[in-house]
């Protein structure tokens, strides 16, 4: 059984159709890309999957259950975890503060172990787990943010463009972290504008432009594939 299933997924937004009846799907272990242009919709469907954007119409599965309808806070017991497009973290709160904030409805006595855990994958974060969040730089911010969901200790786990904003050394940190987290049995599911990156480090891939997947197979192949090396590989 795949652990994720979208069927003919629909998002709107006051009338405009972001996501226009997408398919995709995870088998546990892959890490997946989703790549395409600004506006294409790959975030709202993140979104949606996560329960944070409603959806239209279609159905999410995880493991055979309809999860279409559970609240993204319901979500992250069943877990799934997204590391959101922004960092969306508390910025006047501490590193450390943020990091517990992934716990939040964790009740087992593994918490500080994997805390600890956390510090030792981001050596940065442990010299700064006082310093607040918000005086981070961006690479720093998107550790924070990626630990966070790791506290969460998802089986699932959304990645909405970790690169944006980063430099390049920052760029190729945080992906040798991402793979880390996929070698000790994480799902993963990718969205990124860095499309060379994200089909390299990925199984399979799906192309998404205007709401649609246009383009979807084995990420060596989509690499390969002429509209592809035109439109994202800048060849």
């Amino acid at each position: 059984m795949k652990l994720l299933e979208v069927k003919n997924l629909h998002v709107s937004y006051d009338g405009i159709k972001a996501v226009k009846g997408i398919d995709l799907h995870l088998e546990k272990g892959e890490i997946v890309a989703l790549i395409g242009a600004n506006g294409a919709g790959k975030s709202t469907t993140l979104r949606a999957i996560c329960g944070i954007t409603p959806m239209h119409s279609g159905k999410i599965l995880l493991e055979g259950m309809d999860i279409g309808k559970i609240p993204p806070h319901h979500l992250v017991k069943h877990g799934i975890a997204l590391v959101p497009e922004g960092r969306g973290l508390f910025g006047r709160s501490s590193v450390e503060e943020n990091l517990l904030m992934g716990a939040y409805s964790r009740r087992d006595r593994e918490i500080k172990a994997d805390l600890e855990k956390i510090y030792a994958l981001f050596p940065r974060l442990a010299e700064r787990r006082k310093q607040a969040s918000g005086t981070l730089s961006g690479g720093e911010q998107q550790m924070v943010s990626l630990g966070r969901a790791l506290m969460t200790k998802p089986r699932l786990l959304f990645l909405d463009e970790p690169s944006m904003g980063l430099a390049p050394i920052m760029v190729q940190k945080i992906f040798e972290i991402i793979r880390t987290v996929a070698s000790g049995g994480v799902t993963l599911l990718l969205v990124e504008q860095n499309a060379r990156i994200a089909l390299s480090m990925s199984t399979r891939g799906y192309v998404m432009e205007s709401g649609n997947i246009i383009l979807s197979g084995a990420s060596s192949m989509l690499l390969d594939n002429p509209q592809v090396k035109a439109a994202y590989l800048g060849q």
